[in-house]
């Protein structure tokens, strides 16, 4: 099993251009993948989120790619029109303004336009390397969620453990419970039977005491805590992503525990419930961030 929290970077050298592809993931329920591009890059967008969907199943996952342009091998251009243009209106404005002398060099090449830069285009191979970037980055994104993944499954093992270790308790208590129970309703029946001055068939007096304890038996309910158990266990041995069925698992497991504390009749059976509860919240907050 994975985390969704990971990350991971490379760089690509094209021609021309040097880039850098940064991937990051958090906790979502779903997959929701968020692209940022260059524009000229924007053609690769489908791609990208086609190689994220390959690689994880649930979480934000962030792909950003920031061009390192080499200044070396871009070249620039002067556009001695609108450097012309531009110089006779300030010397006009001058004129207008009491003000002496023209525009100095250093006054015009920091003008809009004056001196471009002239960019080179991406070619299909530029593209492909591009891409094999995203992969390599991917793949260390995923390597960190697994590694992560790795240290939340020993501590998911340990609290599954210790909810096994009070299911066991449970089902110990449930059954002194039950027939605590049904001794106490037992008497009870006779002794007010015989205040009434009534004989009480013992067939009948049998269904109302195994009637009372049936009412109150949590037997079938702690057999199902211990079947999602198991399977809970079974998925922290997988490598598969199991998140949303753990975290179905703990919404089964939290609903039995309800019932068990709701119909439990003693103290002791009460407070194994709670102590059920408390781990297993413990045991929801690890699967959040589990893929």
């Amino acid at each position: 099993m994975r985390s969704m929290t990971g990350f991971g970077s490379a760089k690509v050298a094209t021609s021309h251009a040097a880039f850098r592809v940064e991937v990051s993931s958090v906790n979502k329920r779903g997959l929701e993948v968020i692209v940022y591009l260059p524009g000229d890059l924007a053609r690769l967008e489908r791609e990208i989120r086609e190689e994220v969907a390959r690689q994880a199943a649930r979480g934000k996952v962030t792909v950003a790619i920031q061009a390192e342009s080499a200044p070396s091998r871009n070249g620039r251009s002067l556009d001695l029109e609108k450097a012309s243009a531009y110089a006779a209106q300030l010397r006009s404005a001058g004129k207008k303004l009491g003000v002496s002398g023209g525009p100095s060099w250093s006054d015009l090449l920091g003008l809009p336009g004056v001196v471009s830069v002239q960019g080179y285009p991406l070619t299909p191979k530029d593209d492909r390397k591009i891409l094999a970037g995203i992969r390599a980055a991917l793949a260390k994104m995923v390597s960190t969620r697994e590694k992560e993944g790795g240290h939340m499954v020993r501590s998911l093992k340990q609290h599954l453990s210790r909810m096994e270790a009070v299911r066991v308790r449970m089902e110990k208590s449930a059954a002194a419970m039950r027939k605590n129970q049904g001794e106490r309703l037992r008497v009870r029946l006779q002794e007010l039977a015989s205040e009434a001055g009534v004989e009480l068939e013992p067939e009948r007096l049998f269904k109302e005491v195994s009637s009372a304890a049936d009412r109150g038996d949590v037997t079938e309910e702690i057999g199902r805590i211990r079947a999602h158990l198991t399977e809970a266990v079974g998925l922290t041995g997988k490598r598969a992503p199991g998140g949303r069925t753990l975290e179905f698992l703990i919404q089964e497991l939290m609903r039995e525990a309800n019932t068990v504390g709701s119909k439990s009749g003693t103290l002791e059976l009460t407070r194994l419930a709670i102590e059920f509860k408390s781990e297993l919240e413990k045991l929801r907050e690890q699967a959040a961030n589990l893929e």
